[in-house]
């Protein structure tokens, strides 16, 4: 079937028109951009500290008498100005230490250097690691050779750090602690 001729169109009415749903058109750009009632503050209204609006409801005899806020002595910072203070008590200074890294054992040890016992000289050390071409490196090695990638190609498993196997070592004493096979 062909589609109908322009005139044959033009006889019916459209099938949707914004009069049959009621759209009403949507708002002009200009009325969108209507000024603020108030200017913005300025910047000394702006960084001035005002009183708070929620003030906690707390009666009259429970709060304290106002301090003096003259000076004001951070204690963590002013450690041994108790004279300056004039007989306020201030929080003792707290000294947050980590705790001292637990070595792991030797046969634990992984790719990366690790704090472990030297079981040789008996100190507690982060091993020395080596990495040297391993089992993997050569096994891929072959099998890229095998592909026909032997212009070089080839060698690029001896380059890559996660194929390679990690040699421990202790770093005082120089002795081997482990060998890390991939």
């Amino acid at each position: 079937m062909e589609p109908p001729s322009y005139e044959e169109a033009s006889l019916h009415p459209p099938t949707l028109t914004t009069e049959g749903l009621n759209i009403p058109p949507p708002p002009s750009y200009d009325a969108s951009l209507s000024s603020p009632a108030t200017p913005p503050p300025t910047y000394g209204e702006a960084v001035t500290i005002q009183p708070d609006p929620f003030p906690p409801s707390v009666p009259a005899a429970v709060t304290s008498p106002p301090q003096n806020t003259d000076n004001v002595i951070h204690p963590h910072t002013q450690v041994g100005v108790r004279s300056a203070l004039n007989g306020r008590q201030t929080q003792p200074v707290v000294v947050v230490t980590q705790p001292t890294p637990v070595p792991i054992l030797v046969t634990c040890l992984r790719d990366s250097p690790a704090l472990v016992c030297c079981p040789h000289c008996h100190h507690t050390v982060t091993t020395k690691v080596i990495y040297l071409p391993g089992r993997a490196a050569w096994c891929l090695c072959v099998l890229l050779t095998l592909m026909g990638l032997i212009c070089g190609f080839c060698l690029i498993p001896f380059m890559v750090r996660g194929l390679q196997d990690a040699h421990h070592s202790c770093p005082r004493c120089g002795n081997h602690l482990h060998v890390y096979t991939r």
